[in-house]
Formats: C-alpha cells, structure tokens, sequence
C-alpha cells in the first residue's frame, strides 16, 4: 500500500544517505524496519508497565476492572 508522509528535510537527507548505502532506491524498507521496532518497543513497554502492577490489585477489584473495560469496548464506535 502507499502513502504520502511529511518528512523534515533533515530526516529525509539521512533516508537518502541510509538507502544510498544499502543500494535501495527508496525508503519503505528502512521506514517498515523503523516502524516494526518502534511498535515492538512500545508492546515491550506496555508488558513491563504490567508486569510492575501485577499483584497491586484484589481479585475482586480485578474482576470489576475488566467487566468494565469490556463493556466500554463493545460500546466503541468504529
């Protein structure tokens, strides 16, 4: 799929230099390869967040907790 981003001109300067030195004739792999450890860093952020609350909350409150957060989610709009 393609699509158009705005880039500053000094990111874009370093794009050209990075795909000039890996024979590419454009970005989308090295925008792709950014992307995928940028969203894998963020996944690995939210496991640690969770993991430092494991055991702050009482089952009941647990229950409750996730009752709710499923029921807000089928009411979303999408």
């Amino acid at each position: 799929m393609r699509t158009t981003i705005d880039v500053p001109i000094h990111i874009r300067q370093q794009l050209s230099q990075e795909a000039s030195s890996r024979n590419l004739k454009g970005f989308s792999k090295i925008i792709i390869e950014a992307l995928e450890k940028y969203f894998h860093s963020k996944s690995n952020d939210r496991k640690k967040a969770v993991d430092r609350l494991r055991g702050s909350m009482a089952s009941a409150e647990h229950t409750k907790a996730l009752k709710d957060l499923q029921e807000g989610r089928s009411k979303w709009r999408t």
